[in-house]
């Protein structure tokens, strides 16, 4: 029969377990492919638990847990990059013009020394009020705070830190 063609959330898991299969001589552990998999479900923000992808491939949900430690040890993490993380979502839930300038300003801030030893979240969210108004997209400063992982007077705070260097007073 006909088989329905991927999604892009489909392609980009199967790209990114094959990623991680790659790096390692054990293609043919299961236990292996459900590590790279759950890692791999979280990196692109899903849910899926982890014994439901252990008994997709048949494999014991304790060896798919000691691998999963192992990969992590080995450097796979997730997410690989905070900030390609919450690009990401900025650009599943804004659009991926408010993405692009989001990532504009974070380089222009970082180039000034802005953002150091500032959470990347509180960052984001706190950039994406100006992309949000750049792009006439509604912004929220409660929700953009605990969409990424911060506080919303860290968010406001950020947001007057930066204009300084965004509008050019720094």
């Amino acid at each position: 029969m006909f088989n329905k063609p991927l999604s892009e959330e489909e392609l980009q898991l199967i790209r990114c377990t094959e990623e991680v299969l790659s790096n390692l001589n054990e293609k043919d552990n299961n236990c292996v492919k459900a590590a790279a998999e759950y890692l791999c479900r979280k990196r692109l923000g899903g849910v899926t638990p982890l014994d439901k992808i252990a008994a997709k491939y048949n494999a014991q949900l304790i060896c798919v847990y000691k691998w999963y430690e192992r990969l992590f040890q080995m450097g796979f993490k997730y997410p690989r990059d905070w900030l390609e993380y919450y690009l990401e979502v900025v650009r599943r839930t804004y659009g991926e013009a408010v993405a692009r300038e989001v990532k504009r300003l974070y380089d222009f801030l970082k180039s000034k020394g802005a953002v150091e030893g500032l959470k990347i979240g509180g960052v984001v969210a706190a950039l994406l009020y100006y992309a949000a108004r750049k792009n006439n997209v509604k912004y929220d400063v409660v929700k953009a705070a605990y969409e990424f992982d911060s506080y919303p007077e860290t968010v406001v705070k950020n947001i007057v830190l930066f204009q300084w260097h965004i509008y050019g007073i720094i």
